[in-house]
């Protein structure tokens, strides 16, 4: 008997015993639909976490904040030590070999005022590359440019919320708003950033839209009078992600001889903390996987039985079979074969399941789902494996029956 033969029998015996088949395939169906939904959950919270980052500037921004001495008895050096300055960044930008933008910035609480209305809020200090860091672009107008930082101009750049809430449907461009006692002149409003892990309408970039922007160099002129130029933060963009990790070396050892050996400043890396994040996903990914094994596990006992089953009604069958010069490898074939097809049924049923449990439970967070055609191929791959694995036993017992005695069975 050929494969196609053994294919041919196994559909007419799943044909002829349809409540036996389904109990074959229902661990199977639930097991493969488990890991299906585990997968569609998994690669939507990687690619949830991907583009939001991406929106923000990509994995290849290394963010460079203050810290705070964890001593509470300070050295001379750490009292003499500034913290992070506008120098640290020129200093970045000279001398990391894979930086390929450098942006500080700073930020003060000052009061706005446009007509009737005045409230403080924070201004954010920056430098023209803030805009390709933060892949943070203007709509109408322009961006803090080079000759605004060498005047210390009195301009701004309004997000899309802050333009709305300073001006309601007013053109802000060309008029003055005043920050502060100073009169800014408005060059820009940015495009509105929008990014929704969920659909509950929460947009998670939406203080973004409310940032007031002014040049670096006018926060020191106009509001702080800073002789060291002290900054926030410091954001870096390396050239490559496999790049990062040399560049976050190069980045320590220059603060590090530029402020005599004080630690008081802290990296954080995207990358790394995508992989953080990833990792402690692995929890929930391991305890769903677990429930699709134990389930497939025990679609596989019930489907090994059932076939024991069934080989105990055909034994005459195989004995007459090998007596008619079958060998016990064509005795086992025929019976791995009609393993492998229920549980391929079981597969092909899971993969639809599957989609519909991440979908659910998508639906009951609120985030979407992803469907990659990694899915199927682990409904293929497993049902497949079962099939082999737990068919191997009946199909080895079938193919050693000694055909005399096969045909002496009543």
């Amino acid at each position: 008997m050929t494969i196609h033969e053994s294919i041919l029998d196994g559909i007419v015996d799943i044909r002829t015993h349809k409540v036996r088949t389904f109990l074959q395939t229902l661990g199977v169906i639930l097991g493969v639909g488990s890991l299906v939904a585990v997968q569609g959950l998994a690669d939507a919270g990687r690619r949830q976490a991907v583009n939001f980052f991406a929106e923000m500037g990509g994995l290849t921004k290394i963010f460079v904040g203050n810290r705070e001495p964890a001593e509470t008895i300070q050295t001379a050096k750490q009292l003499a030590s500034a913290g992070l300055t506008w120098d640290d960044a020129l200093a970045l930008k000279r001398d990391v070999a894979h930086a390929r933008l450098v942006d500080p910035a700073s930020n003060t609480y000052q009061l706005v005022r446009y007509g009737e209305y005045r409230r403080k809020h924070t201004i954010t200090a920056v430098t023209p590359d803030y805009s390709d860091v933060y892949r943070f672009h203007v709509d109408r107008g322009r961006f803090v440019i080079d000759s605004d930082l060498a005047s210390s101009a009195r301009v701004c750049v309004l997000g899309d919320t802050a333009a709305r809430t300073y001006f309601g449907n007013e053109d802000p461009l060309g008029k003055t708003l005043y920050i502060g006692d100073e009169g800014f002149l408005v060059v820009g409003v940015m495009k509105r950033k929008e990014f929704y892990f969920r659909d509950d309408g929460h947009n998670a970039l939406e203080w973004m839209n409310r940032l007031t922007f002014i040049p670096l160099t006018t926060l020191y002129t106009r509001f702080t009078g800073d002789p060291d130029r002290k900054v926030d933060y410091i954001n870096v963009v390396v050239d490559s992600v496999k790049n990062n990790q040399k560049a976050a070396g190069e980045i320590e050892a220059v603060l590090e001889r530029r402020h005599g050996g004080v630690r008081d400043f802290e990296l954080y890396r995207r990358d790394e903390r995508i992989k953080r994040q990833e990792e402690r996903g692995q929890i929930f990914d391991i305890v769903f996987m677990a429930s699709g094994v134990v389930a497939l596990l025990v679609g596989g006992i019930v489907i090994m039985n059932i076939m024991l089953a069934s080989f105990q009604e055909r034994i005459r069958e195989v004995g007459i079979r090998k007596s008619l010069g079958a060998r016990g490898g064509d005795i086992a074939v025929q019976f791995l074969v009609e393993s492998v097809l229920v549980t391929s049924i079981g597969g092909a049923a899971g993969l639809p399941l599957g989609i519909l449990f991440a979908r659910g439970i998508t639906a009951l967070l609120g985030s979407p789902a992803v469907i990659t055609p990694r899915m199927a191929i682990v409904s293929v791959a497993t049902s497949v494996t079962v099939g082999l694995f737990f068919g191997l036993y009946p199909a080895v017992k079938a193919a050693r029956l000694n055909p005399v005695e096969a045909l002496r069975y009543e």
